[in-house]
């Protein structure tokens, strides 16, 4: 965030949210490409369903991308937009929970929840 903070704000190199989401995109690819070579794993899906999972992914990943692309460009501030985009951690937790059924130990019940609720609180209180 802080790299994308420096490209789009005014004060930095002011670049404008679509060039910065065009970069990062590129910057995405390089990085996702040499993972594959350098792992030598790269195979195509066996299932159609699998690989629309794998670009549903992709897909929900960029538009939180753009949205905070478009955020900062508009002057928010790093220190304050992280925390909030860091609740996505909730999201995942709930449908960990809710569609895949990954319920925690019963040891573990009070953590998730004690985490889930320290997340919340972080992100209402860099918001003022």
């Amino acid at each position: 965030m802080i790299a994308l903070k420096v490209a789009t704000s005014g004060k930095y190199y002011g670049l404008s949210g679509s060039t910065v989401s065009i970069l990062a995109g590129i910057g995405v690819l390089i990085a996702v490409l040499g993972g594959a070579l350098y792992e030598g794993k790269f195979a195509m899906p066996q299932s159609i369903s699998g690989a629309g999972f794998g670009v549903l992914a992709g897909v929900l990943w960029g538009v939180g991308l753009l949205f905070s692309i478009k955020a900062l460009s508009s002057g928010a501030e790093a220190s304050k937009l992280v925390p909030i985009y860091n609740t996505n951690t909730l999201i995942a937790v709930l449908l960990g929970i809710l569609l895949l059924k990954e319920l925690p130990a019963a040891s573990a019940i009070l953590k998730v929840l004690a985490g889930a609720l320290l997340i919340l609180i972080g992100s209402v209180l860099v918001s003022f």
